[in-house]
């Protein structure tokens, strides 16, 4: 791998990264004439002189007592120490306690979600592209057909009516103590599978398909290189030529699919979680916004899209890695 490579590519991403910082910060402050404004209290009894006095403590206590500019230089400074800010909730909690209270909960179902994806995708697309034609490969062109046409919240939906209100399989909403009450035991470990079975079926069943698909069409491309022909003919067996030659580079799209769904891997799941009450990144972001708590929110934007931007860094230079002929900029 080029070093010039990498220097480019990690610098092509602080750049993006200090776009969407900026952006973070001024989108949710266009239009709006005082933030502080749904944090005063009820005038009352006061005099305007009382009530303005008032006005300007509030704003002076949540930060927004300067200008846009002045708020956005201290916001920087933040960040260089690796504070996001104070959330506007009560007891002003940092934004960073909060989304670390509720990573790993998106990551329990976003993880789980991506690996039981992953393997069934690349096993069950392998066998349909190498039966290609036959009932396999025909019912995975089906199920892709049908995927598209419906989306994740609606089979989220329909599992939590017949699987958790019908059946009573699983339950069809999270219990709200299980957060609070999680202690590393079995039965918290048991109760928490338990409640994230029906999100995991939602987000996978898209998932598999999605996995499969694109597996099936890249070994069908690479089965019909001169390479695969010429291993043939020399009489190596077909599961020899499968895995040693055609999976092998069978894998550079399948890694182009599987860096975007890392870097979509905390963000993703904002609508599954808001259906099974789930309590991770998706469903903090959405109190956020009903409360406006531009701290929260822009805490929460800043890192989604960091991890976004890192994970389709790795995923470039992995892919470079797979492939050396992939270059950027630079003449072979």
């Amino acid at each position: 791998m080029k070093r010039s490579y990498v220097i480019k590519r990690i610098l092509y991403a602080i750049f993006i990264f200090f776009i969407v910082l900026t952006l973070n910060f001024f989108i949710p402050r266009i239009g709006v004439r005082d933030p502080a404004e749904r944090y005063y209290p009820p005038q009352g009894a006061m005099s305007e002189i009382e009530y303005e006095i008032i006005q300007q403590f509030t704003r002076e206590q949540y930060g927004f007592d300067v200008s846009t500019f002045q708020q956005y230089l201290r916001y920087l400074r933040g960040l260089a120490r690796f504070d996001l800010g104070t959330s506007l909730r009560p007891g002003s909690p940092k934004v960073t306690e909060l989304i670390g209270q509720r990573l790993p909960w998106t990551l329990v179902l976003s993880v789980s979600t991506l690996l039981i994806s992953l393997v069934i995708g690349l096993l069950f697309g392998t066998l349909a592209a190498w039966r290609r034609g036959r009932w396999q490969d025909t019912m995975l062109l089906n199920a892709s057909t049908i995927s598209v046409a419906l989306p994740a919240f609606f089979i989220a939906l329909m599992l939590s009516f017949y699987l958790g209100f019908k059946l009573e399989l699983f339950p069809a909403y999270t219990n709200p103590n299980m957060v609070a009450q999680f202690d590393w035991s079995w039965e918290a470990i048991t109760v928490v599978f338990n409640n994230a079975a029906l999100p995991i079926m939602s987000m996978t069943l898209g998932g598999i398909v999605g996995y499969s698909q694109t597996t099936r069409n890249s070994v069908i491309a690479v089965t019909n290189e001169d390479f695969v022909i010429t291993a043939h003919a020399k009489g190596l067996s077909h599961r020899t030529v499968l895995y040693k030659h055609i999976l092998r580079n069978a894998m550079l799209p399948l890694a182009t699919s599987i860096g975007m769904s890392i870097s979509g891997l905390i963000g993703g799941a904002i609508i599954i979680e808001r259906v099974f009450n789930w309590q991770g990144m998706g469903t903090l972001f959405l109190e956020a916004n009903s409360t406006n708590d531009y701290p929260l929110m822009m805490g929460i934007m800043l890192f989604l899209s960091a991890f976004a931007i890192l994970a389709n860094l790795v995923t470039e230079l992995f892919y470079v890695i797979l492939d050396p002929r992939v270059t950027v900029g630079d003449r072979r």
